[in-house]
Order: C-alpha cells, then structure tokens, then sequence
C-alpha cells in the first residue's frame, strides 16, 4: 500500500498539500517520529535495522518513522511502535521531548515509558531484524558513534536522559 504524507513548510506547519512517499521536493519538509521506549527500570528498546533497508540496513537504531497524512506525531509515534516491535502504547505513555530540524524533515522526539521484555515484542521483519534493551550510555554511545547524530540531536537526547529517566 502506498504511503502519503503531509508537506511541511520550513517552519513545520502543514502546507495542506500531501506528498507519496519519497524525498520531499526542495523547500519542502516531511515529519518523522523517533521513540526511544524505555522500561521503569531504565532499559531502552534498540533495534537493528532490516538488511533490506533503502537507508542504514543493518544499524542500530530506534523505533521510528514517517508520519502519514492526517496523522499527529504523537499518533505516529503509537502507530511506528505497534508496526515495528508489536508494542502497543497510548499516549498517557509518550513524552514530548522536542524537534530537531533536518535538510528535508522535521524530527519529533519522544520517550515513551513502559513495562515490557523482549520477548514481548512481534518484529515486522521487513523493517526490523532484532532487538535488544541497554542502558541509557549504550544508547547515547550508539546514537554518537554509530547514528553519527548531529549536536543539537545528541544534546535534546541526553537532556531527555537526564530528565526523565535520571541517568
């Protein structure tokens, strides 16, 4: 099924047209969701990305994805989690964490809380090729070295560790 998506403007406000699936046009800007699901205890869901990936096959990565038109963030944010890993959420579960803006998309961040194992997750195979849970350094060692995420991302993330998860 073919995916549509909302335009936005530079600002991130929806421009009212929809785009297919694709690289936004220039001067155009699609949403993407990052959720970084954690345990009460302090673990974080990692997964590896599919060997069949157009873009970073086989790295670690979060759960995460583009918004679809006529979504919210946050509704994608529940939907990306429940294709991917299995794990249903609600939004009593996510936090707002912040947006980082990109060449062509705009980021929404959130953390999402929730008692889970792994053996709880049901992979979409085609998307994700294992999980596993660490602790929060791994998480900022693998977002730095391996994601090669930008400063602003890095600084939002360990500000959102330290906040809510008081690591």
């Amino acid at each position: 099924m073919t995916e549509f998506w909302d335009v936005y403007d530079g600002n991130g406000s929806r421009t009212g047209r929809i785009m297919e699936r694709g690289t936004p046009a220039d001067g155009d800007y699609m949403l993407c969701v990052h959720v970084y699901l954690h345990t009460p205890d302090g673990r974080f869901l990692m997964q590896k990305r599919s060997e069949d990936k157009q873009s970073h096959p086989g790295i670690w990565d979060v759960t995460g994805g583009a918004v679809q038109a006529g979504e919210k963030s946050i509704e994608g944010a529940i939907r990306e989690t429940e294709e991917e890993i299995g794990i249903t959420l609600e939004e009593k579960n996510l936090t707002y964490v912040g947006r980082i803006k990109k060449r062509r998309s705009f980021i929404h961040i959130y953390f999402a809380k929730k008692d889970f194992e792994e053996r709880d997750c049901v992979l979409q195979t085609d998307e994700v090729s294992e999980i596993c849970l660490v602790d929060s350094d791994e998480v900022l060692r693998i977002e730095r070295e391996e994601r090669k995420r930008e400063p602003e991302y890095m600084a939002l993330l360990q500000a959102a560790m330290a906040k809510y998860t008081g690591n």
